[in-house]
């Protein structure tokens, strides 16, 4: 016989969910890593002997998935200041609680607020994100995932039309100058983990010279373009009265859809809108915790699923703390399963096995990293994540998609790998101090809302 193949990471006797081109669900499997990539799957019984693993897992007891790719996040200042604005905010959220927060933040207070959205999805099995676009200081931002050992493409705030608040006014020229140089700085680094995309806050608040050089950047530059649009139905009517035409025909005539393109929200689009989405080959990060939160109409006007039939890749993202409370993408999977089939009454629609998709291998297509991650094969990136089975939510298990989406949640996470590192073990996560980093935010989280000007009024007051 050959001798065994001397390997990293060995993990066996789990249910291997590899979300593959054939959906495979393995029973007492095994996934072999190698120099952060995996090098096989299948049986634990055929490929044990293979290998000579310099750590093994056993995971009799555990699920094993892809590591789950959150398509929209904002991971700086709403993180010191969740819970902040009340769940009757609506979108007054934004101009009253997150805009003055973001204007106030500082680089320090930025790291501190990034180290803590690590720590909360690695917590919760995320392993890859994609940054909404808010980021000021993204050297603070890239320095904690770094750290965190997280995979993620981060985005800088990004427009030229609002001059208030003033701490966030830009330029054209700013905007554009500021984005190159992050995109030198920082793309592909942290071994390859981080990526900057190009992105814009919405396309209504940058000018046309602004979202066409960013267009052209990122063809340039081999990026991706990120933006936020149609989340309530307001700036849509006031932008067809000032315009007299839907605003996301004008965006398709300015060229900035098309592959490569990340629209977050989406909630608003008529028929035209969405064909000429289909057409663009534009992606969607879907928010249903926001859209509840904040009363945005998706389960009322949400045209998600026709996306989906249209051939549109749709994601899932936790968004903002300040506008979710959470990023648990296994809440996100549970709401985006029924939110539509109670809205139409219509229990076909979304089924489990696509929202998992949603948060695997459809939402790394969105952020262009489907060949690397998002499902278990060989040859890519081993991102992985372990749930502990011995719940009484996931016992029995019968039907793993079902189970994923309506039974578990972030506490089921046992361990955590990227890249082939395990970053969590035991629920515990191994490279973030959490309770350090807990008295950091309970000390800079005070300095920062009175810099804001703004005040916690909740309705239950600690006395």
């Amino acid at each position: 016989m050959d001798e065994p193949q001397t390997i990293d990471l060995l993990i066996e006797d789990g249910v291997i969910v590899t979300v593959d081109a054939a959906r495979r669900v393995i029973a007492d499997g095994a996934v072999a890593i190698d120099d952060g990539r995996i090098v096989a799957v299948g049986k634990a019984a055929d490929l044990t002997p293979r290998y000579r693993p310099a750590e093994r897992i056993p995971a009799g007891d555990h699920l094993v998935i892809p590591g789950l790719v959150d398509a929209h996040v904002h991971i700086t200042a709403e993180h010191l200041a969740r819970g902040l604005a009340l769940d009757d905010a609506g979108h007054r959220w934004m101009f009253d609680y997150a805009l003055p927060l973001y204007a106030a933040i500082t680089p320090e207070e930025e790291y501190a607020g990034a180290r803590l959205a690590c720590l909360e999805m690695l917590r919760n099995g995320t392993t890859c994100f994609q940054e909404g676009g808010t980021a000021r200081d993204v050297s603070a931002s890239a320095h904690a995932v770094e750290e965190a050992g997280l995979r993620a493409t981060l985005s800088p705030w990004t427009w030229d039309l609002p001059k208030d608040p003033a701490g966030l006014a830009l330029s054209t020229d700013q905007a554009m100058a500021r984005t190159e140089a992050v995109v030198r700085r920082f793309h592909g680094t942290a071994d390859g983990r981080l990526r900057i995309a190009a992105s814009c806050i919405n396309p209504a608040l940058c000018s046309t010279a602004l979202l066409q050089g960013l267009k052209t950047l990122t063809e340039a530059e081999g990026i991706g373009f990120t933006f936020h649009h149609a989340s309530s139905i307001e700036p849509v009517d006031a932008y067809v009265a000032a315009h007299g035409r839907r605003p996301l025909l004008d965006f398709a005539d300015l060229g900035i859809l098309g592959p490569g393109v990340l629209a977050t929200h989406m909630v608003h689009l008529d028929d035209d809108e969405l064909a000429e989405l289909a057409r663009s080959g534009a992606a969607v990060a879907h928010c249903p915790q926001t859209a509840l939160r904040l009363a945005y109409g998706a389960a009322a006007q949400g045209r998600f699923p026709e996306m989906i039939a249209a051939g549109v890749t749709v994601a899932l993202g936790t968004d903002g703390v300040m506008s979710s409370d959470n990023q648990d993408l296994f809440k996100a999977m549970q709401i985006a399963a029924g939110l539509f089939k109670d809205a139409r009454r219509d229990p076909t629609l979304l089924p489990a096995e696509k929202v998992v998709e949603m948060a695997t291998i459809d939402a790394a297509r969105a952020l262009g990293l489907d060949r690397e991650i998002g499902s278990i094969e060989v040859g890519k990136r081993a991102d992985l994540v372990l749930l502990d089975r011995r719940a009484p939510e996931l016992t029995p298990l019968v039907d793993v998609a079902n189970a994923l989406v309506y039974a578990t949640d972030g506490r089921n996470v046992a361990t955590v790998i990227v890249d082939g590192r395990i970053v969590v073990t035991d629920g515990t996560v191994l490279t973030i101090d959490a309770d350090s980093l807990y008295a950091k935010v309970a000390q800079i989280t005070p300095r920062l809302v009175e810099r804001a000007g703004l005040k916690p009024r909740p309705r239950w007051p600690i006395a």
